[in-house]
């Protein structure tokens, strides 16, 4: 038994000195892997550091974009309400004068209604007076028809009723201008 005791034992040195050199190398090339590791990251650090220095005016300019867009937005906002401001006023004076159009057109349209159906009752009424007088005169009417408010047409009327058909005359012309006048209007 010391033999084997003894081979046992010399095996299990071997071993153990197989196991530390396998060991060792295993450490050597995790170590070297670890190297290559450390380079990586040194290299994905500088990479990173890199993009870092990069990154940051970017940033800062994607800061003062984003300013200038909250100062624009804040203008045109500004704006709108100056517009709408605008609109309002102008929709408020439209409706004001629109107001004081039919405020007019209601107090001048009775009067002026009133003043057409005088003209017309008045010219109608020396219309019939004309006519009634040129029914008491026959003989002294011409072979035409005399046509009222033409100042251009002599009449032949007796003397009597000639100043006072001249008048009557220059009335209703005066009265036809007017209604022709009104009328334009």
């Amino acid at each position: 038994m010391g033999d084997t005791y003894q081979i046992l034992t010399s095996i299990s040195i071997i071993i153990q000195i197989i196991l530390f050199i396998a060991f060792i190398i295993l450490i050597f090339l995790l170590s070297g892997y670890v190297k290559k590791l450390i380079t990586k990251t040194d290299v994905l650090h500088d990479d990173i550091s890199n993009f870092k220095i990069k990154l940051d005016p970017l940033i800062d300019d994607t800061i003062e974009l984003v300013k200038k867009l909250n100062n624009i937005s804040e203008k045109v906002e500004d704006n709108i309400d100056v517009l709408r401001k605008a609109t309002d006023k102008i929709k408020t004076m439209a409706d004001d004068i629109v107001e004081f159009k039919d405020r007019i057109q209601r107090q001048i349209e009775p009067p002026i209604n009133d003043t057409i159906v005088f003209y017309t009752a008045l010219i109608k009424g020396i219309r019939a007076f004309s006519e009634r007088l040129k029914h008491y005169y026959p003989s002294k009417r011409t072979t035409k028809e005399n046509i009222l408010f033409d100042e251009d047409k002599k009449f032949d009327y007796d003397a009597e009723i000639r100043g006072e058909y001249d008048d009557i005359n220059k009335e209703l012309n005066e009265v036809r201008k007017k209604l022709e006048e009104m009328k334009k209007v």
